[in-house]
């Protein structure tokens, strides 16, 4: 999970509510916790800041609001995973909003701090397909942007991290840094899963323009003389 995280806890019962968000900050306690006792004040919230998982009780909470409270949150930009803490709620929920789990009182801690594991970052992922992975890498150099990036082509999966737009660590399968991104470079018609997670160790430092222009000299070195005539030719 990301170290910048928003977790929105909606609890009515103000002991209850400090429990799970005193359980929460130990557990991960880069994350951020804001808790509110009711869903409208769960609403003003995110429209004022972005959260990346909602974890609501709705015990209380009489059934036509829980479902306009859910409703309303089914229908955000981009979509928030929902936990919500009751026995039971109505059928038709699910369907509405697809990223509902229930968390049946008394809470399973364990359980909960797989879903914080799992829901956030899935919350703060995205996925490009189609997208040239040389320029979205001199992209996201030039942008100095922080990240992570998983790349799937075929049955081939590697993992770039990138730090204010350097390259500080990359693996595939056996390989690592350098030997890692020549690889991944080489894969066609990848799909590039982009996440804010980027608490890898650094075990490399480099410049995505200088790796990127090595990788093309060694291509065309690689290329016999006569296809690259041809090719020049068309």
């Amino acid at each position: 999970m990301s170290s910048n995280s928003t977790i929105l806890l909606v609890h009515d019962h103000p002991i209850a509510g400090e429990m799970i968000m005193s359980f929460i900050q130990m557990h991960r306690p880069l994350n951020r916790v804001l808790l509110v006792d009711h869903p409208q004040k769960a609403l003003t919230h995110l429209k004022q800041e972005p959260v990346h998982l909602v974890i609501a009780n709705l015990q209380g909470v009489p059934s036509k609001d829980s479902f306009a409270f859910l409703a309303m949150l089914n229908g955000w930009n981009p979509p928030i995973p929902i936990v919500v803490i009751d026995e039971n709620i109505p059928e038709d929920v699910p369907l509405l909003a697809g990223g509902v789990t229930l968390l049946p009182p008394p809470i399973d801690f364990e359980v909960l701090l797989e879903l914080l594991n799992t829901m956030t970052l899935a919350a703060q992922e995205s996925v490009l397909n189609g997208v040239s992975l040389k320029v979205f890498l001199q992209m996201l150099e030039m942008e100095r942007e922080t990240c992570a990036l998983r790349i799937i082509s075929g049955y081939q999966m590697g993992n770039l991290y990138l730090r204010k737009g350097r390259l500080v660590s990359a693996k595939t399968g056996q390989l690592r840094d350098l030997e890692a991104v020549r690889s991944i470079l080489d894969w066609p018609n990848c799909t590039i899963t982009v996440s804010e997670n980027s608490e890898a160790q650094h075990t490399m430092d480099a410049s995505i323009q200088t790796i990127l222009m090595e990788w093309c000299i060694g291509r065309d070195e690689s290329v016999p003389a006569s296809s690259r005539l041809a090719s020049s030719t068309l």
